[in-house]
C-alpha cells in the first residue's frame, strides 16, 4: 500500500462504542471486532485521508516515530482490507 493510498471503511462497514466493554467496535455485517485504543485509532482516520496523513495523526497523539507507525499501519489496514473491512477510496 503506498503513502499516497486513501482507506476508508468499506460500505456497510462502521465504527461505534460498545457500552458494555468501553471500547470502540468494528461493526460489519454478521461481523463485530472490539477494537484496542491503537487500531481504533487507526481505522478513526480511515475516512478518505492518505496513509501518510494518517500516520503523521498517529504519530503525534502516540508519540511514536513514523517509520515504524508505517509499517504498523500498513499491515494492519492490509488484514482490514483482506477482510473487506477497509476499502480505497478513488
Amino acid at each position: 500500500m503506498s503513502n499516497d493510498a486513501r482507506p476508508r471503511l468499506a460500505a456497510r462497514v462502521r465504527l461505534q462504542p460498545d457500552v458494555p466493554s468501553g471500547k470502540l467496535a468494528l461493526l460489519a455485517p454478521e461481523s463485530v471486532m472490539l477494537r484496542n485504543e491503537t487500531s481504533a485509532a487507526i481505522v478513526e482516520l480511515c475516512d478518505g485521508r492518505r496513509v501518510e496523513e494518517i500516520v503523521a495523526a498517529l504519530a503525534v497523539r502516540f508519540s511514536a516515530p513514523r517509520e515504524r507507525l508505517l509499517e504498523d499501519v500498513t499491515a494492519y489496514l492490509g488484514k482490514l482490507m483482506a477482510r473487506g473491512l477497509v476499502e480505497l477510496a478513488p
